[in-house]
């Protein structure tokens, strides 16, 4: 599982509720950075899923067409960004693989509306 968020959660504690054996959760940044709503953290962690804080993927690992782990790096919290968020940069040589027979990619998304004209949607009726 890949991600910080509410999303990231309820994926996670679905997929132990359906009997995955272990669900690990990679995160690149810290605990207290993490979007998603504190419960929904400790509650997780308290159902089984296993966090990997401050790191990230950096490549699917496939054997034979199917994935048998996911590569990672850890990361280190460096200077806040424009949002007041510190920033996560690699740390080098701290390359390692979590075995795994499926990665679920729960990220923040946005769609970019800019196709639709300034006022989006509404602008066309």
């Amino acid at each position: 599982m890949v991600g910080g968020g509410n999303v990231a959660m309820d994926c996670a504690r679905c997929l132990l509720r359906l009997g995955v054996k272990e669900v690990h959760l990679v995160y690149r940044r810290d605990r207290n950075a993490m979007p998603a709503d504190k419960a929904e953290v400790h509650d997780a962690e308290e159902e089984g899923v296993i966090y990997h804080f401050t790191t990230n993927p950096t490549k699917l690992v496939i054997e034979d067409g199917k994935i048998i782990g996911v590569e990672c790096v850890r990361m280190e919290l460096g200077a806040p960004d424009a949002s007041g968020r510190r920033s996560p940069a690699p740390v080098a040589g701290s390359e390692f693989v979590i075995a795994c027979d499926m990665v679920v990619p729960a990220i923040g998304q946005k769609v970019d509306t800019r196709c639709l004209g300034a006022d989006g949607p509404a602008a066309s009726k």
